[in-house]
């Protein structure tokens, strides 16, 4: 990773700015250049803000003689999960590199810090582990929970952890001493996913009871419950502006919420299936939804009107998500093939297919020019998002992938 600080010479509203380098590079480890990579991917900070889609200096903030970082990292490994093993491949060779062990149990999922220098790993054991993406040593292991840990994520500052749980409570951990720092309980069934707001001070959680709860990071008090599904929340995530909460629910809907108020703003109808998960645009315009009606559909945040509706698949839909622009969508099937849509008009620019059993997820590299899918028939396969073309096959069993960052 590569980060360059430079100064905003001018920003206005609407106005892009300039950035002059008036500092020499700064590396944090990585390769010797930040030239086109597999995965690699620029980044532009205003402190911990990103400045995503077409978001401009004026906008965030910036004036002039605001520092900026530019961001430059390459994704060159991959953490694929089988069984109770984590395997890290090598994207440029599709060598595996390591295999991490220590789980008792099924690992469901890895997840890299933003920075790529941590790595964390949930499992059916009932605990997550810290590792340290360079000695790959297992730093802590986080235990606690009474089930099986569902879904977990690094806050924004790489400060602290969050982990969910079928005993239907999270907890936030610190990353540098492993403790944990307090429990959210108030769920009355398996809480499925959590995530932390852009700024780090909430989190948000989604539960099979129906609701999704925003919390205080601090406390672990519950600051607003959102009911109003009438079936089981699985996904729920906040906007990028951290302004408005988005929940995908069995109940065939996805609905936003004002993450201030708790109040239901829109909801999504639509779909003639369960919806699995539902994801912002990276500008916070568009909400993408994916279910189990075979389709995926985009639409506006600001009005809940459907814009355009991705239609093609043979089989269920598991997981829908844009490209780190925004200008690309990723849907992942159980017909055994993921596809790459334009955005803008809904047309599927390639189909992904080789694998012969459902795909069970699909991811962008972090410069989106590259896809990642894993399938039932335990494959892990790296894509060109162009071309379709099948760059790499990760031969070790997974059930799980992820780029680092």
């Amino acid at each position: 990773m590569r980060i360059t600080v430079g100064r905003v010479q001018r920003a206005r509203a609407g106005c892009r700015g300039r950035l002059s380098v008036v500092a020499p590079g700064r590396r944090a480890g990585g390769g010797p250049r930040a030239g086109r990579a597999l995965g690699c991917r620029r980044r532009v900070f205003l402190g911990r803000v990103e400045l995503r889609g077409s978001a401009t200096l004026g906008e965030v903030g910036a004036e002039g003689g605001s520092e900026l970082a530019l961001v430059v990292s390459e994704a060159s490994r991959i953490a694929a999960c089988s069984a109770n093993l984590v395997r890290i491949w090598s994207v440029g060779s599709g060598e595996c590199l390591r295999t991490l062990a220590g789980h008792q149990g099924i690992v469901y999922s890895a997840v890299f810090a933003l920075d790529g220098l941590a790595m964390l790993t949930i499992s059916a054991d009932q605990t997550a582990k810290i590792w340290s993406a360079t000695s790959w040593e297992c730093l802590h292991t986080l235990e606690g929970h009474r089930g099986d840990v569902m879904s977990a994520a690094f806050s924004p500052d790489g400060r602290g952890v969050l982990t969910v749980s079928w005993d239907q409570a999270g907890k936030i951990w610190s990353v540098a001493s492993g403790a944990c720092l307090c429990t959210l309980e108030g769920h009355m069934g398996v809480v499925r996913t959590g995530v932390f707001s852009p700024d780090g001070q909430r989190a948000l959680t989604a539960s099979s009871d129906g609701t999704a709860n925003i919390w205080s990071s601090a406390s672990g008090g519950c600051l607003h419950a959102l009911r109003g599904h009438r079936s089981s929340v699985m996904s729920a995530v906040f906007s990028p502006s951290g302004r408005e909460a988005l929940t995908a629910s069995w109940d065939c809907t996805a609905k936003l919420w004002s993450s201030a108020s708790g109040q239901c703003l829109r909801t999504l109808e639509g779909h003639r299936g369960r919806v699995d998960a539902a994801t912002f645009s990276p500008d916070g315009r568009e909400v993408l939804t994916a279910s189990l009606d075979r389709t995926a559909k985009l639409w506006s945040a600001a009005s809940g009107e459907c814009l355009r509706t991705l239609e093609g698949h043979h089989g269920p839909l598991r997981s829908a998500a844009f490209s780190p622009d925004g200008r690309e969508v990723l849907t992942a099937s159980a017909d055994g093939t993921a596809r790459v849509w334009a955005a803008p008009s809904g047309e599927c620019s390639c189909t992904l297919e080789c694998h012969p059993g459902s795909v069970l997820s699909a991811v962008f590299s972090p410069d989106g020019q590259e896809a990642l899918t894993v399938s039932a028939d335990r494959t892990a396969r790296v894509w060109s998002a162009a071309s379709g073309e099948c760059l790499r096959v990760l031969k070790g069993a997974a059930d799980q992938a992820c780029f680092a960052h």
